[in-house]
């Protein structure tokens, strides 16, 4: 016979459980002794009282049988606190609830064979007996769990039903307040055990708290002392009051010195933010390069301080760790520099080139502002080389790569891939090609201009150049950097074909891009009156519950030519036309309809709570911008908080003012607003107190590198903690891999989406979706 442990023996280790159930069965047992005074006392009043009216041969049995329960249930009390560790604790628990048992047994016996027939006077004695016995057990039993419920019931239920099996209406409700009263004591004694339980339970947790920490301690003192960084401790007045001896070995200075060092004053202030961000309840870390106060030591560092709580959860103070990083910092620098920048000329080489190419493609594809690849080659180098010697060559390539330098802009780049090869990368030319095209034009004079002064290089005579220059500017998202050099590349020969000195576009891809986007904005000016466009649906998943809780509204062209018509081919050419503002009020509508129709087929099963609409920049600007979307979103039915409007941050750092009114217009009205690619552009906390916003999106470039870059990781943390102290939701994008989520839930992310989901779906589709947990729509 075994009972159930308490439901809190769950939450403790085995031998903590084991060490509960221990104290409960003891609590009973040391209860026992009164309680069985207590049976014998009423045992003896209830006989005295019915010997007249009751069978004195029942009433006599009756009595010797409580006694001899009395006297078993004494010896085994007797046992238990001289022999306990010779039975386990279920055996003595078995032992004890077998005399309850008995005893409950005897009483409700006495309901029966003592009821007193006629005589109201008596029964309500033995009624009274009876409650005080089942009172009795309530404070006596309810250590033990179910043990007070089973006692109660074998002793109310037989006077309950002797009751309801006299005639008269004032038995029946009798035998109803009975049961009542023993279900009232059926709810106490389970509150009691509760309660006991519980206070066990924080007992013996406090317990192993305290030898926890002891022994915590006592590591924590060996690991400061022996640890292989510095480590210091500091008051909230910035004094240091601890330091061990790592630390004194990178500053070079004695305890003496470094005790009591006022971390306020020190001469290099760049330490001082990491330090007095602890004492406000954070934690700080500054990581670059440091001169030390008393030995002018020049160090590259890494430190990282926490704040220090008393027991009322005061700052008394900080600690800080620090790891002297210079040997490593130095080896890096000189690595990459040699890694990425021309042995020869100091600028940067292919690799380096190759690199800013693709972050200018991606800043690009972000926000569409164009970039330009000059690819440039001296005229008659080889002959220079040959006939004056590679080391003039060697100069004039070095003079070459000077001359650049003087008329490229800051944010631009000067590389040379090998040879007399030179590239130049221009970066934000604007949205116009033209315009790009234009400014190109001009730099590539310049160029031709400054090359064609003599250059002075140790011969007697100057020497003379000039130049051949190809341009390619992006014209499409599929375009790589090789793309682009190669382009570039080809229009250079073509201007070294046509004479040399002189600059050439690379003509047929632009001429193709531009027969395209007119193409594009002609068909796209029929696409709603034809029924082209149409809206998939990537779900936004709640981490905690795995659940799909809402949409990402994501429009799609189905041209009959050119297929299925992704938006960034699109985008730009119908806000350049002006047709987005159709579009997008299209796109809200289709969306909020699609959305109501949803909540109307699943109105129970499905979490699905909110509808994610993207809005572009020129359709923000109308100025019946908030008229439009609150007109669409009443006539669809769908509540206004379900909606939310998605907006970049390019979008909301022009006419500030005007931005703010129309936001706050929404949000009084419900809707939410998100702020989409959050990170990649302007963001600040500046943007984040004034504007109204309900959600962030942690753009999918960050995402994307949590698990190997650690400045995205920090950067994604930093998000995370932002939108807590704002109150905001956080929406990863961009999700793919298993890893990512999980980095994502430990940091207490809300929502994410992404192909580890499922990427954006039809409608049909997503509804299918609507019930699964992420295993289960991860195959989408």
């Amino acid at each position: 016979m075994t009972f159930k442990r308490n439901k809190f023996s769950s939450e403790l280790d085995s031998a903590a459980a084991e060490q509960v159930h221990t104290e409960q069965v003891a609590i009973a047992y040391r209860n026992m002794r009164l309680s069985s005074m207590a049976v014998l006392l009423n045992s003896t009043i209830l006989t005295y009282v019915f010997w007249n009216v009751s069978n004195p041969n029942v009433l006599l049995s009756w009595f010797l049988l409580q006694l001899s329960i009395i006297g078993l249930r004494w010896y085994f009390c007797r046992e238990y606190r001289l022999n306990a560790p010779h039975r386990t604790v279920d055996q003595w628990q078995i032992i004890f609830m077998a005399g309850m048992i008995l005893s409950a047994m005897a009483w409700g016996l006495a309901a029966i064979v003592l009821f007193p027939v006629g005589s109201p006077l008596y029964l309500s004695f033995l009624v009274i007996i009876l409650a005080g016995m089942s009172a009795g057990a309530v404070s006596s039993l309810t250590s033990l769990r179910y043990a007070a419920q089973i006692y109660l019931s074998i002793l109310i239920l037989p006077l309950a039903i002797m009751l309801l099996l006299q005639s008269g209406g004032i038995y029946f409700y009798l035998a109803v307040l009975i049961l009542f009263y023993g279900f009232v004591l059926f709810v106490v004694a389970h509150r009691i055990h509760e309660n006991i339980a519980t206070a066990l339970k924080t007992r013996i947790l406090h317990e192993q708290a305290l030898s926890e920490l002891q022994i915590t301690e006592e590591r924590f003192e060996t690991i400061f002392k022996d640890a292989p960084a510095g480590i210091f401790y500091y008051n909230t007045d910035l004094i240091v009051v601890e330091t061990n001896n790592e630390m004194l070995q990178i500053l070079k200075i004695s305890r003496e010195e470094m005790i009591g060092l006022d971390l306020k004053n020190l001469a290099d202030s760049c330490l001082y933010e990491a330090l007095s961000t602890s004492i406000r309840g954070e934690k700080g870390l500054y990581e670059g390069p440091y001169t030390t106060m008393i030995q002018q030591l020049s160090l590259w560092i890494n430190l990282r301080t926490s704040p220090i709580y008393d027991a009322k959860r005061q700052i008394i103070g900080g600690v800080g760790i620090v790891s002297d990083i210079t040997e490593r910092v130095l080896a890096e620098e000189k690595m990459k520099h040699q890694a990425f920048f021309d042995a020869l000329t100091d600028i940067p080489n292919r690799v380096l080139l190759k690199d800013r190419i693709e972050q200018s493609l991606a800043h690009y594809r972000r926000h569409r502002s164009l970039i330009a690849i000059m690819f440039l080659d001296l005229d008659h180098f080889k002959s220079v080389n040959d006939s004056l010697g590679h080391y003039v060559g060697d100069a004039l390539l070095i003079e070459t790569a000077v001359r650049l330098k003087s008329i490229c802009r800051e944010g631009d780049t000067i590389a040379r891939l090998g040879g007399d090869e030179f590239v130049i990368l221009l970066n934000d030319l604007g949205n116009d090609p033209h315009v790009a095209a234009t400014h190109a034009e001009i730099v590539a004079e310049k160029i031709h201009d400054l090359l064609s002064h003599p250059f002075h290089v140790g011969q007697a005579e100057a020497i003379m150049t000039s130049s051949s220059i190809g341009i390619a500017i992006v014209s499409s998202d599929e375009h790589t950097a090789d793309d682009l050099l190669k382009f570039a590349d080809t229009a250079m020969y073509q201007a070294k074909k046509e004479g040399r000195n002189t600059t050439r576009f690379y003509q047929e891809q632009m001429d193709q891009w531009i027969k395209k986007r007119l193409f594009i904005e002609n068909a796209l000016r029929h696409a709603i009156k034809n029924g082209e466009l149409e809206l998939y649906y990537q779900p936004v998943i709640e981490i905690e519950t795995k659940k799909i809780v809402g949409a990402e509204a994501l429009l799609r062209w189905n041209h009959p030519e050119m297929g299925l018509v992704m938006p960034d081919e699109m985008i730009d050419v119908a806000e350049e036309s002006g047709l987005i503002v159709g579009i997008g009020e299209w796109v809200l509508r289709e969306a909020c309809t699609q959305f109501v129709a949803w909540k109307t087929r699943h109105p129970k099963g499905s979490k699905i709570e909110r509808i994610a609409i993207n809005v572009s920049a020129l359709q923000f600007r109308q100025k019946d911008f908030v008229e439009k979307v609150t007109q669409i979103v009443t006539e669809s039915g769908i509540e206004p908080s379900m909606v939310e409007i998605e907006l970049t941050e390019s979008m909301i750092i022009d006419k500030m003012d005007t931005v703010i009114e129309k936001m706050m217009q929404l949000r009084e009205f419900g809707i939410g607003i998100s702020m989409d690619d959050f990170g990649t552009g302007y963001s600040s906390l500046a943007y984040l107190k004034r504007l109204p916003f309900t959600t962030l999106k942690i753009d999918r470039s960050f995402v994307r590198d949590i698990m190997s870059d650690a400045d995205d990781a920090v950067l994604v943390e930093t998000i995370l903690t932002m939108a807590s102290i704002f109150n905001l939701d956080v929406i990863a994008e961009g999700v793919e891999t298993i890893e990512q989520f999980t980095f994502l839930e430990h940091h207490k992310c809300r929502y994410f989406q992404g192909y580890l989901c499922s990427k954006p779906v039809q409608a049909a589709t997503f509804e299918e979706l609507l019930s699964y947990d992420i295993q289960s729509c991860r195959s989408h």
